[in-house]
Formats: C-alpha cells, structure tokens, sequence
C-alpha cells in the first residue's frame, strides 16, 4: 500500500536557520602513486570479474564482461599496468565501453563515497538552485542542476513552489542536471501530483526485492515569532502545465523526475534524449585495496514498464539542448493563445520568440 512505502513530509522553514560543518567530498589532494605488482593484478582483475559476474543487474552482460576481462588478463593486455590509479582508471573506461553502462567506476578503497556525509558545504552554492524567474506570459521558469536531500534543499525546493503557484505554466530546467536524491524527486513531484503516487521501480539483482519510490505530500510550515503563512496556494500547482528541460547531460535522479513526470503524462519533456543512467550502484570490496561501483539494481516506470538505462528520456518535443527553452515557451504560450480570454500579449511574445535564432 501506498502508506507503507511513502512519508509524509513535514518541512518547517525558519528564518533564522544555523547550518552544522561543512565537509570535503572524496580526496583533498592528488592521488599518490601506488604501485603493484603483475601477480596481484592478476588475483584483483579475477576477483572484479567475479563480483561482475555475481553482482551486475543485466546477467547476460555480466558473462561477457566477466569474459571479456579475463581474456585482456590472459593475453597480456594488463601486463604493463604497474601502478594502481592507472589500472582502475583503465578497467573504469574498459567496463562502461563494453557495457554501455556509465555507472561503472574502480577505484582504491576509500577514494570515493557512495554518498557524502553532509551536504552542508553546497550551502555556498545555493544547493545548485542556479534560477528562478518570471517570463513573459507569466510562465515560471526554475533551473536547478543537483538533486540534494531534503534536508538540506527542501526549503529551497517549497521556495521555488511558492514562487511558481501563481504562474500560468513552470518550466523546469534540467539540462545541467546530473542527479542526486530520489527522496528529492518524491518532494518535487509531490507538488505536482495530486495523490501520493508510485512513481518508480527499483529492481535489486541480488535479493530479488522491488523498492518504489512514491510522491510524497507535504505540509509546509512557514515559521517566524510563531505566525504561520497559509501555503493552500500551492494546489494550485496540481493543475499547471509542466514542461521539463532535457540535454545529454541530464543524468541519474534528474532521468528519474523526467521519467516519472512524463509516464503519467503530467509534464512534456523538451530538448535532448537524456544521458541513460538508470542503473543504481553500489561499492563491492575487491581485492588488493580496490573497490569497484558495480550497477546492481534498474529502474522503470510503474506504467510503461520503461528503463532509461542507456537509451535515455526521449523528448516530447525534440530540440537542441541551447533551443530547448525557446521551444518550450513557444509551446506554452501557443496552448495558452487556445483559450478564451487569453492575454492579448501573447502575439507579441510569440512573435519575437520565433524570430529568435537558437542561442
């Protein structure tokens, strides 16, 4: 049920918010050298292999990859890899090239983290919020190019909803976007959506289980010297026409958003097929003081059945990724000229807007 899988988000945004210490991600200085020797990249090439081959969602694949590497080792190919860094880096390009799958990366133990301890540091950085404006039209237009955790983003995220719930139409700008937080993706949605709504599924290769992601309702609670401010506007937003803003480069949790808005035929995406990340990862301990992120779970829409692993979100309306705002305005504005008593301005707009070159 859906009870059972979804929270009830209660965001309480204070005015007078203190922020915990910020912390580096990953290596604060180059990686140094590390050497090994040609027996242990041999035991450290047959362990990965193994761990692919036990491990990685698409089985099929995981036979040939596993195959594949064992063959380079065999006839020498690995012979002259003396030095740690270089031999992951290689066995990371290898693996996403015969696979397809981005998502593949080797590293030393403890170079990378799966997710980073805190995300206080993006403070400084807005939390990737890099925009939101009014555009002719009264179409409301946010650019945000990282789903970070509710915890640190959600006032950002009801922010931009507060700003938009007024607005004719939203577009929302992920064309820098390389993912992040599904529990970001259920909050987004959830103000979209008029019920709390299965919006994705994850299958784990290992165990067998299904993990679904749902929107997700939220109670805002604006809080200063304990006035609460009336937040019903924001049903409004419901109702509104989304259009999504897609490139290559829109990856991962920003692959999700676009997957989950556009099955249930609740927003149009516009731009360029998307990137193709659809797998999760995981770290996988190997042998010889690696680790290897190995996909080991796929998502798909709970109506179409759909993954984008590889193949991308393909556009509603089709575009160049620096034409992808233009087009959508004109798109918008072109349903809004459709209805009765419709802003006398919009010839105007479109006009100008279709005498504009792509930029």
């Amino acid at each position: 049920a859906a009870s059972d899988v979804y929270k009830r988000q209660i965001l309480t945004i204070s005015i007078s918010q203190t922020f915990g210490q910020r912390r580096r991600i990953g290596p604060t200085k180059p990686n140094k050298p590390q050497p090994i020797k040609l027996n242990d990249v041999h035991k450290m090439v047959k362990n990965l292999a193994d761990s692919i081959e036990v491990n990685y969602i698409d089985i099929k694949k995981a036979s040939i990859l596993k195959e594949k590497l064992l063959t380079d080792l065999n006839e020498g190919r690995l012979d002259n890899f003396k030095e740690k860094n270089k031999l992951a880096k290689h066995l990371s390009n290898v693996l996403k090239k015969w696979s397809n799958d981005k998502h593949f990366n080797i590293t030393l133990a403890g170079q990378r983290r799966m997710m980073p301890s805190s995300y206080d540091h993006f403070a400084k950085q807005n939390y990737f919020f890099e925009k939101i404006e009014r555009l002719d039209g009264n179409i409301a237009y946010i650019k945000f190019d990282r789903f970070i955790p509710p915890s640190n983003a959600g006032s950002l995220v009801v922010s931009a909803m507060l700003f938009a719930a007024n607005s004719n139409a939203i577009i929302i700008d992920l064309r820098e976007n390389m993912g992040g937080s599904p529990e970001t993706v259920g909050l987004l949605a959830g103000f979209f959506i008029k019920k709390p709504t299965l919006l994705n599924i994850n299958d784990f290769r290992d165990t067998g289980e299904k993990y679904e992601t749902w929107s997700t309702e939220t109670e805002v609670i604006i809080n200063n010297s304990n006035h609460k401010i009336s937040t019903t506007d924001l049903n409004k937003l419901k109702n509104l026409p989304i259009y999504i803003l897609t490139s290559e480069y829109t990856f991962s949790a920003a692959e999700l958003f676009s997957s989950a808005l556009q099955g249930h035929k609740r927003a149009k995406v516009v731009g360029e097929k998307t990137g193709g990340g659809g797998h999760g990862i995981r770290p996988f301990k190997i042998s010889q003081g690696f680790q290897a992120f190995i996909p080991f779970m796929r998502s798909y829409h709970p109506i179409t059945k759909k993954g984008w692993e590889a193949i991308g979100i393909q556009p509603d309306i089709p575009s160049s990724k620096s034409d992808a705002l233009r087009i959508a305005r004109i798109s918008i504005l072109t349903e809004m000229q459709k209805k009765p008593n419709h802003d006398p301005k919009i010839v105007d707009y479109l006009k100008e807007l279709k005498t504009q070159s792509s930029k």
